[in-house]
């Protein structure tokens, strides 16, 4: 048996990277695994990271690697090459890096970009000759980057550890910080009891008082830690309940006290405490008790400003809760309720920006309450007015993002603004600019995925994109890339739905994207997988309407699906099933407010058609003609046909086939249904 000593990994850096390889050394040694990673996981508790191999001293001038280094080379699992302009132009590293890829494969080594390293430079530039000789053509590594805007030493040092260790990052991440948390927790714990007791001795000595403020102090800073640090490191995770705790337990300290006995600091931390616990309520689907944590935070923030009326980081405050309470408002339809509060964002915006121009954070918030208001609009049909509100957001984002490239959240504000465009030129009947918008939102969101593989939430955000995008494909008749765009979307969301089932956000972009794949099936010819992906959505959604948390039928997702449901008894030759069907849909929306809302008229609107009733699908939707979906004003044009008025409805499928709608279904109704199909025709040549 060969009893030389072996090492996890060998470290290659050039002299001048020496801080940089010393610190990674000292944190891949002393870093000690959490005990089980998964129910039934491997135990990690004996496992180490030691030894790692880091040459402490400058080589001699030879012109070859001594014998040393090499066994050293030989014995080493993986290899970690810190990558610096000053690395790819040593003739050592790249010695090393030759020299272990002889007797092992490129995936055995771990690029680590340094610090140093400037955020425009590419990974390219920096890497060993003979790494770079080593790969496919243009293909880069995956690497650690430890610059501040990149993973940083704390992420770099997980990621690391999880590919020397063999598991994957999310768990590995996910029990580090429960870790910190319970390490957290206790400090906290401790902080408050022991400011009790120095409390109780302040009736000694002006010395006892002065001790406990100083732990009284050391207790918030431990709280701003929890709601800081900790949460940004614990959010991109996706891990609702291990954030639960961490509200739980800073609201649960600050309940001790009266509110008018904390001062301006405490209330702020209780406030943050209250904002997060609704946004886990809110991504939990939990939408009253989202409103009622929003509303707590937002009258504690009304506090503060009341009380500095110049203090614009209290206004922002306050702006960010008013927000949140309208947002969870308007996804509850209580449109009124959420129009006060996004006006009230849109003054608060502006009051920002009076206060302090130069400040690019307050600036922004302008776009967002743009944004907002042009969700309002929208929601009232108002789709012009939407359009050049979201476009005026977008304008602002674009000239910020100019600004600062690299700014994940300027990227994402750009990529709303452009979706939500996109639904407005949807309501139009402009399906082919919409495209243009959705690819844009897409691809904005996938450069900041890149930049954050693990941030779940980005990736939810980037996946429900996508799916849009492939759903604007099918209307387009792109049924080759928007199958391809459909299994790749349906494996992520997939894969989202398992890290966390207690996300209903997650399991109703899998819901829609099972939908849109019953459509794409369906228009294929393939009837069995449109049965199954419409089966498979059917019981994500039935989840909604069950437990003490049951949501009420909505005509987005509940809606959606019934209506698919027909189309598939009509398609698979059930007309008698597809009009029972019908009858029970426009039964169900008849009771609905569907006169007040372009898309429940949309649904009503299809329900009677499909039962027979044509006048009727005409006097639901004929109001809302001008902002109606493409798909929506297809319905109304077989509803005019059905009412005997031909003429309206060949200049509706004109002016649609004019646009680029080719949706499958409309060109299979329309290419010989009516006397104008000369014209039809001529429209898609």
């Amino acid at each position: 048996m060969d009893s030389r000593q072996r090492y996890k990994a060998f470290i290659s850096y050039s002299h001048r990277d020496r801080k940089a390889a010393q610190w990674l050394h000292r944190a891949l040694e002393t870093y000690r695994p959490p005990r089980l990673l998964a129910k039934g996981g491997n135990d990690l508790s004996k496992a180490t990271l030691r030894p790692i191999f880091r040459d402490r001293d400058e080589l001699s001038a030879s012109l070859d690697l001594n014998e040393a280094i090499r066994t050293a080379l030989e014995r080493s699992d993986a290899l970690i090459v810190l990558c610096s302009e000053a690395s790819a132009a040593s003739r050592w590293v790249d010695q090393e890096v030759d020299y272990f890829l002889k007797g092992a494969a490129p995936e055995r080594i771990i690029c680590v970009i340094t610090p140093e390293v400037g955020a425009n430079t590419d990974l390219a530039a920096i890497l060993p000759p003979s790494l770079r000789a080593a790969l496919p053509r243009g293909v880069e590594p995956l690497a650690v980057d430890l610059r501040p805007n990149g993973d940083g030493r704390r992420l770099a040092r997980l990621k690391i550890a999880a590919r020397l260790l063999g598991v994957a990052l999310d768990r590995l991440v996910q029990r580090d910080a429960r870790r910190r948390l319970r390490v957290m927790a206790a400090f906290t714990s401790a902080a408050v009891a022991l400011t009790i007791g120095m409390g109780a001795m302040t009736a000694v000595t002006l010395k006892s008082r002065q001790i406990a403020r100083q732990q009284r102090d050391e207790t918030e800073a431990l709280v701003a830690f929890m709601l800081g640090d900790l949460r940004q490191q614990l959010e991109p995770v996706g891990r609702l309940d291990v954030l639960d705790s961490v509200s739980a337990k800073v609201l649960a300290y600050y309940a001790k006290a009266q509110t008018d006995r904390l001062d301006d600091k405490a209330l702020g931390q209780r406030a943050k405490a209250q904002t997060l616990l609704g946004t886990i309520r809110e991504q939990r689907g939990d939408l009253v008790g989202a409103e009622h944590a929003f509303s707590q935070a937002a009258a504690t923030t009304h506090t503060l400003v009341e009380r500095n009326p110049r203090n614009g980081d209290y206004v922002f405050d306050e702006a960010q809760n008013v927000f949140w309470l309208g947002y969870v408002q308007w996804r509850r339809e209580d449109l009124a309720g959420a129009e006060r509060r996004f006006r009230r964002y849109d003054e608060l915006a502006h009051k920002l920006v009076a206060l302090d121009s130069t400040r690019p954070d307050w600036r922004i918030e302008v776009a967002y309450a743009k944004n907002n208001l042009g969700t309002l609009f929208f929601e009232q049909a108002r789709v012009e007015e939407a359009l050049t509100a979201f476009r005026e957001a977008s304008s602002v984002f674009q000239a910020e993002l100019t600004r600062a490239p690299n700014d994940q959240k300027l990227s994402e504000g750009l990529a709303n603004s452009r979706a939500w465009a996109a639904d407005c030129l949807l309501r139009l009947a402009r399906p082919r600019e919409a495209y243009a918008e959705r690819e844009a939102s897409v691809r904005l969101l996938e450069e900041a995925l890149a930049q954050n593989t693990a941030d779940k939430r980005l990736t939810a955000r980037a996946v429900a994109a996508r799916v849009a995008l492939a759903r604007l494909e099918l209307d387009l008749g792109r049924m080759g890339s928007a199958l391809a765009r459909s299994d790749e979307n349906l494996k992520r969301l997939r894969g989202l739905s398992a890290l966390d089932p207690t996300n209903a956000r997650w399991r109703e972009y899998l819901a829609n994207s099972l939908m849109d794949r019953a459509d794409l099936a369906l228009w294929s010819g393939r009837l069995d997988d449109a049965r199954a992906a419409d089966a498979e959505a059917g019981r994500i959604l039935a989840s909604r309407s069950s437990g003490p948390k049951a949501e009420p039928w909505n005509d987005k997702f509940e809606g959606r699906l019934e209506q698919q449901a027909v189309i598939i008894a009509r398609q698979t030759g059930r007309p008698e099933a597809a009009r029972a069907l019908a009858e029970a849909l426009a039964a169900r929306m008849k009771t609905s407010a569907w006169r007040e809302d372009a898309g429940a008229a949309s649904l009503y609107a299809f329900a009677q058609l499909e039962a027979g009733r044509p006048a009727s699908a005409v006097e639901a939707l004929w109001p809302w003609r001008a902002s109606v979906s493409s798909a929506s004003r297809d319905v109304l044009a077989r509803a005019l046909v059905g009412a005997g008025r031909g003429d309206e409805a060949a200049e509706i499928v004109r002016g649609l086939a004019k646009a680029g709608y080719a949706h499958p279904g409309f060109l299979a109704f329309w290419r010989d249904s009516l006397s104008g199909g000369a014209s039809f025709r001529e429209a898609h040549q």
